[in-house]
C-alpha cells in the first residue's frame, strides 16, 4: 500500500479531522502500540525504571462530605 504525506499549515482545520479519521480507524492494537510507545519516552524523558512503577491501572477515591 502506497503512504501518502499531506502537508497542512499550522492554522488548517482540517489538519484536526484528517487526524480524528486516522485515529478512528485505527485498529485497537495500533492504538494501544501507539500508546506504549508514548509511555515509554515519558518514562525516558523522566528518567524513571519502568520496571518499579506498579503494573494495571490505579483507582483513585476522593471522599466529600455532603450536606
Amino acid at each position: 500500500m502506497e503512504q501518502k504525506i499531506k502537508i497542512y499549515d499550522l492554522k488548517d482545520p482540517r489538519q484536526y479531522e484528517d487526524e480524528k479519521k486516522f485515529w478512528e480507524n485505527a485498529s485497537i492494537e495500533f492504538k494501544l502500540n501507539a500508546l506504549e510507545e508514548i509511555r515509554e519516552s515519558y518514562f525516558k524523558l523522566k528518567n524513571i525504571n519502568k520496571n518499579e512503577i506498579s503494573t494495571g491501572l490505579r483507582s483513585i477515591y476522593r471522599i466529600t462530605e455532603q450536606k
